[in-house]
């Protein structure tokens, strides 16, 4: 069977897992006292 690589101009689009909101370029969460920003700054933390 024959490989391909497929390349794409198109952005991937990531989701916060908690209330579905497109994440910022920064992988912050825009929703307003999101626990995803909450646990992103706990684990920047250790």
């Amino acid at each position: 069977m024959d490989n391909y690589e497929v390349h794409s101009d198109i952005p991937v689009m990531h989701f916060c897992e908690w209330c579905y909101a497109t994440l910022n370029k920064d992988g912050i969460c825009p929703t307003e006292g999101c626990i995803h920003n909450d646990l992103m700054d706990l684990k920047e933390e250790e």
